[in-house]
């Protein structure tokens, strides 16, 4: 079995993140996602600031929560410094650090 590499292990990651609010609603924002968005899955490891806009229309000031809890996962993951703080640095601090 291949070894899932840095890329698939941030996107699981935001799963986990997203998680936090129930499987269904993790379901439904990859939804909304894509369809009312156009950001699928995967592109949120290419457009992260994008990611971060798209939370911010969707829950407003709440998106500022499920990016921390997002960006917990990821430091707890790739073992990144909890000085990073945004959604951003933290998937390309794990995408570096893991090449």
């Amino acid at each position: 079995m291949q070894k899932p590499g840095p890329g698939q292990k941030v996107l699981e990651c935001v799963d986990r993140g997203m998680a936090s609010l129930g499987e269904s609603s993790r379901q439904a924002i990859y939804w909304h996602l894509e369809h009312s968005f156009g950001l699928t899955r995967e592109e949120i490891l290419r457009s992260p600031q994008r990611f971060q806009k798209v939370l911010e229309s969707m829950f407003g000031l709440g998106a500022s929560v499920l990016e921390r809890v997002i960006v917990m996962e990821i430091r707890s993951e790739f073992k990144i410094p909890s000085k990073v703080e945004s959604l951003e640095e933290a998937i390309k601090k794990a995408m570096e650090g893991n090449k």
